[in-house]
């Protein structure tokens, strides 16, 4: 679990990192939730997850 209660999502680098972390729990058979997110940090990430690349 990445508990975000504390964090705000300010841009694009911040969903790549969330993404990079579930992506690597993904490939090893494990799922990640993610709480605690406001208002602002949820759009921001629905509208960017999974559309930026870490490399």
């Amino acid at each position: 679990m990445i508990d975000l209660s504390a964090a705000h999502i300010w841009d694009a680098s911040t969903v790549a990192v969330i993404d990079a972390i579930t992506a690597k729990y993904a490939a090893r058979g494990k799922s990640v939730t993610i709480t605690g997110m406001n208002e602002h940090s949820r759009i921001r990430h629905a509208a960017l997850v999974g559309r930026l690349s870490t490399h």
